[in-house]
């Protein structure tokens, strides 16, 4: 599998009143073409400056991360960025919404109106095109951001928690949605998550970070048939396996 992401021996140290912190340490590894990484680790150990650093939006203090053979040093057009939060304009319709980076970025309106419904179709928003965001669930809007993310095709898509501040059973209906998506149009996603068994449903390979400063622990391959659900064979196994991860790297 040909290679999309390169993180070459990323570091990054925060400067501060009580002096250095190194939130990341020698981070190093690759992403392949359409693969599905997930980043776990516990609270503070760099997984959101990590992603921000592949985004183009943190700079590293050491180290380098490519994005098809090119180094990131800003923003890209083909890297898309979902965070926790769905950050809808409140003025502005569902449609309006997802069609936001299209205007920002200049591309064709008339050919992206049309994926536009298609992917509202796809995650079952197509009646609620006209809606305003407050009209809609927290579930709902965070869909209208994950089509927002995607409308421009982004080779990359980077993925901050965003089903966090969920309910469990909204989550898991996102996870089945992401991963249909995932099927019908290909796409290489790193995706930060706390839960474990998120990762475990959503990733090809689990990047597991060691406490601050984070380093990587383990690379652990899922190796499991698509879809998948929490209850799926071998889901609880590698489950576990990360969870033991998860405490020695503490």
């Amino acid at each position: 599998m040909p290679s999309m992401i390169a993180v070459e021996r990323v570091s990054r140290v925060f400067e501060g009143k009580r002096g250095h912190v190194l939130a990341l340490d020698g981070i190093d590894f690759e992403v392949g073409e359409h693969e599905v990484v997930a980043v776990i680790g516990r609270s503070g150990c760099g997984k959101s400056t990590l992603l921000r650093i592949v985004a183009g939006l943190l700079a590293p203090t050491r180290g380098r991360v490519l994005v098809a053979g090119e180094p990131v040093t800003r923003p890209r057009r083909d890297i898309s960025v979902m965070f926790q939060r769905p950050a809808l304009l409140p003025w502005r319709s569902v449609l309006g919404n997802v069609l936001l980076p299209v205007e920002v970025l200049g591309l064709d309106r008339r050919r992206h109106v049309a994926r536009a419904h298609e992917l509202l179709e796809l995650v079952g928003l197509q009646r609620f095109a006209t809606r305003l965001p407050h009209e809609l669930s927290g579930g709902m809007q965070q869909r209208v951001a994950l089509c927002r993310s995607i409308i421009q095709s982004p080779a990359v898509l980077l993925m901050d928690e965003p089903f966090s501040a969920l309910d469990a059973l909204t989550r898991t209906e996102l996870s089945g949605e992401l991963q249909r998506i995932w099927r019908e149009q290909p796409l290489t996603v790193v995706f930060v998550t706390h839960s474990v068994e998120e990762a475990v449903v959503l990733a090809d390979r689990v990047v597991v970070l060691t406490s601050r400063p984070g380093r990587l622990r383990k690379l652990v391959d899922v190796g499991l048939p698509r879809p998948r659900t929490a209850r799926a064979a071998g889901v609880a196994a590698i489950g576990g396996l990360l969870y033991e991860l998860l405490e020695v790297a503490g």
